[in-house]
């Protein structure tokens, strides 16, 4: 069988990735008691049967927790099972990153690409839900690229069937994907002189209708039955749901400095800058300047139309937010940016200069690569390791939080009774997944921003009421000057602490420094608390 460039990079991209992930399979840099066990306690929930939103708390799309439950299923409930589905993940968006370029990129610097992107990737490190929402928007990149060459429907088809996956892994990000496919595809049709047929037409009502209406009627299935208060908050996406607000006038300059002083920080990040921002420069001259080739570039100038809308559109949370890991959603189409100025400028520099050029990015490529696995091997130490057997996993936490979760752990086990449940606040779900029980309400966060209402707290304390909760795991986080976090009792919930009060009294406490700010994985500390009367 003869394979062409194309294919041989693409199993290159597939092959330096897999290696690339490898380390991670039993490692989780940082593993949260709240947003990590959160996800794991959805992923494990699904597996039983239970709805994201309708039975638990949930402020993503539904789809991610069945994505992982499935690997529950069949390789067992780990958190090696999920770290394994997250490693897929990646190796996907390394592959379609590579396609997305070798639309108009030579293979060999495609692939030089997928592997920068690969090594720079910046993870959302508190979950795992959103990785899904990067290899789709990977995907759907693919789709409007290839379509710019060749405009076949099966391109267009194939993107909606990803946008509408992507609407279920977060929806503002599918319905923000939508108004970039129809952007995208008005102008290629228009540029192309692309005439309007009825397999246009069908594609442009699936766009504008169908699948916002599939959206919708998946949703309303999940979050009709509750009450307005808990639909807000697993969908913050109205006036103050969310802790965090800034205004784009002063987002837009900052996001600009951070790039800067992420360039000059060193002279490797010089180096870097006058290669990426040198390369741009030639490139936008070659393209007004006429200078290449017609047909060659009106591809470019559509490929780097459809990589802006996206990038623009992704960018939409970060603009109203001014949190950082927010424009990663927008990284992806930044990469891609920089590799087709790069592949324009090859056009006309010395061969010497491409050859020097390719050696750069391709030795920071292979040192990141090695770097990471390095990193990673050198953190998995025994007092790194969570040992309980949905554990598995080393995790780069300080050594006290990982002392700490295995022995709560390992009381909650030799505490509780086989039917038995607890309940653990204000957001410890991590200790609900670890010793396999159910979280005896429906609500797994307690905390100022989520805005709980005095009829929302008599529900819960019903519903503790109603499972006989003979014990409370409360975290330091209770008390915390976190933006949005607040203290227990006075800024929220202050029917559900004076209820605590009066029927609950301290049994044990276990780890972290109580007088300290507690953080959102490390100085954590766990106060348990049995019923007053109990034996």
């Amino acid at each position: 069988m003869n394979l062409n460039s194309k294919t041989i990079f693409l199993l290159l991209t597939i092959l330096i990735s897999a290696v690339f992930t490898w380390p991670d399979l039993n490692y989780q840099d940082l593993l949260s008691q709240g947003d990590h066990g959160r996800d794991l306690y959805a992923f494990d929930a699904v597996t039983h049967g239970k709805l994201p939103y309708k039975d638990f708390w949930w402020v993503y799309g539904p789809l991610m927790p069945y994505y992982y439950g499935l690997f529950f299923k069949i390789f067992g409930v780990h958190i090696t099972s999920v770290l394994l589905g997250r490693a897929l993940l990646v190796v996907a968006c390394s592959a379609f990153f590579y396609l997305s370029a070798a639309c108009l990129v030579p293979p060999g610097l495609a692939f030089l690409g997928a592997a920068w992107f690969t090594q720079s990737r910046q993870e959302f490190f508190f979950t795992y839900n959103h990785i899904g929402g990067i290899a789709a928007e990977l995907v759907i990149g693919w789709c409007l690229l290839s379509y710019i060459r060749n405009p076949a429907m099966r391109y267009l088809w194939l993107s909606l069937a990803v946008d509408f996956i992507l609407g279920l892994v977060k929806i503002n990000f599918g319905l923000a994907g939508l108004v970039g496919i129809v952007l995208s595809v008005l102008w290629i049709d228009y540029s192309k002189k692309i005439i309007l047929n009825d397999q246009k037409k069908k594609f442009y009502w699936a766009a504008g209708a169908v699948i916002p209406l599939g959206l919708g009627i998946i949703n309303w299935l999940l979050l009709h039955d509750l009450p307005l208060y808990a639909i807000r908050q697993c969908m913050p996406y109205f006036g103050d749901d969310q802790p965090y607000h800034a205004s784009p006038l002063l987002v837009i300059p900052y996001y600009l400095m951070q790039h800067w002083l992420t360039f000059i920080h060193s002279p490797i990040g010089v180096a870097i800058g006058v290669v990426l921002h040198g390369c741009t420069l030639l490139a936008v001259y070659l393209l007004i300047s006429n200078k290449t080739e017609k047909a060659y570039r009106q591809d470019v100038l559509l490929a780097l139309a459809v990589i802006g809308f996206f990038f623009v559109l992704y960018f939409h949370e970060f603009l109203v937010s001014g949190i950082w890991y927010r424009t990663y959603w927008s990284l992806p189409f930044l990469d891609l940016f920089h590799f087709v100025m790069i592949a324009v400028a090859f056009t006309f520099i010395l061969k010497f200069l491409r050859i020097l050029i390719f050696i750069f990015l391709g030795g920071l490529s292979l040192l990141g690569i090695v770097a990471h696995i390095g990193s990673i091997q050198s953190q998995k130490q025994p007092f790194r390791y969570l040992s309980m057997e949905q554990g598995q996993i080393y995790v780069g936490n300080e050594p006290q939080w990982t002392d700490t979760v295995n022995r709560v752990t390992v009381f909650l086990n030799s505490t509780l009774k086989k039917d038995e449940v607890f309940f653990a606040m204000p957001y410890d779900c991590l200790y609900y997944y670890l010793t396999g029980k159910a979280s005896p309400t429906r609500q797994l966060i307690f905390f100022d921003h989520i805005k709980i209402p005095p009829q929302q707290e008599i529900s819960v304390i019903r519903e503790l009421e109603e499972n006989k909760i003979s014990y409370v795991l409360m975290s330091s986080r209770i008390i915390s000057n976190e933006t949005g976090l607040g203290v227990f009792g006075k800024t929220y919930c202050p029917l559900l602490s004076q209820y605590i009060h009066d029927n609950f009294t301290p049994m044990v406490r276990q780890g972290g420094n109580w007088t300290q700010p507690p953080g959102w994985a490390n100085n954590h500390g766990v106060l348990i608390l049995k019923r007053m009367g109990l034996k």
